[in-house]
């Protein structure tokens, strides 16, 4: 067990050095689901004033000094002296945004928590953390994003105002999501350049002496990453589409993602690939196995 809390650890501790900082507008948390595999980067630490708490002042961090990782069973934090594994106990909503109640594995007497402050757009905008009943609680700030970023993100990134979409319309569209999503939680750059393409070829093929046309449908996705052994690849996946349809969005809890286009693929485990759309038609969210790739602003 100890092996196996280490090497999580240090998995979160090499994904928080690599990353940069976490930005408020990054993404909306509405469920404590949706907390679970995200690593939180503070860009201030905030040094309370006893005498005028609402103007304390902030001190900037640099990326790598403090990270806050989240999973079902535990809370990874690196950073300082609150550096450790916690176990979780209950994540819960408030009306102040969630808390992740704590325990120490080794003694269930020692109770802490990290509480999860949001905006009334569902956004992070800081986090408190208490390692224990007799520790000071610790403020931490996630930083705005910087404005040339945004300009630059937004520009290159699909958003969530995109254009509706049926199944008649989405052919020969390319989508370059802000998020993916499997076991943990992963804040595209622009370098990786991910992208989504559905297209519709036109090809001719002769057969004997006769020309047949046919059309081809398919979902490419591709994006440049490293390998195992930590070089530079190139990555391309296509799926020849079989069949397409619309319909409701068949998770009873969804409030966001109303409606979906079906996608039968070829060469896929679980045989579908999923468009999510909001209230508008617009593409918010795309599933292909097991990930799932978030538009900016989702």
């Amino acid at each position: 067990m100890k092996k196996r809390f280490l090497l999580y650890f240090l998995l979160f501790t090499i994904t928080a050095q690599a990353q940069q900082y976490s930005y408020i507008s990054d993404r909306k948390f509405t469920v404590s689901s949706d907390l679970l595999g995200y690593t939180f980067v503070p860009g201030f630490v905030v040094y309370p004033d006893k005498e005028d708490l609402e103007n304390s002042s902030e001190v900037k961090i640099g990326s790598s000094e403090f990270s806050f990782g989240i999973t079902q069973s535990n809370l990874y934090i690196t950073g300082a002296e609150i550096e450790g594994v916690y176990s979780i106990t209950s994540i819960n909503p408030t009306n102040y945004g969630f808390i992740i109640s704590t325990m120490n594995a080794r003694d269930s007497r020692i109770q802490g928590h990290l509480k999860i402050i949001q905006d009334n757009q569902s956004q992070v905008t800081g986090l408190i953390f208490k390692k224990s009943a007799k520790t000071k609680e610790l403020v931490y700030k996630i930083a705005e994003i910087p404005q040339n970023v945004e300009e630059l993100e937004k520009a290159y990134f699909t958003n969530i105002e995109n254009e509706p979409i049926t199944t008649e319309i989405i052919w020969n569209k390319t989508f370059r999501p802000f998020f993916r999503i499997d076991e943990k939680q992963h804040r595209l750059q622009m370098s990786d350049s991910v992208k989504i393409e559905i297209t519709v070829d036109t090809i001719k093929i002769q057969k004997k002496k006769k020309v047949k046309t046919e059309i081809k449908k398919a979902i490419t996705i591709s994006y440049k990453g490293f390998d195992d052994n930590g070089n530079r690849t190139d990555y391309e996946k296509s799926y020849p589409v079989k069949n397409v349809r619309e319909r409701y969005n068949r998770d009873e809890g969804a409030t966001f993602d109303k409606y979906l286009i079906e996608i039968e693929v070829k060469n896929l485990q679980g045989k579908y690939i999923f468009f999510y759309l909001n209230s508008k038609r617009a593409v918010s969210k795309v599933e292909i196995g097991t990930n799932e790739f978030l538009i900016r602003g989702y």
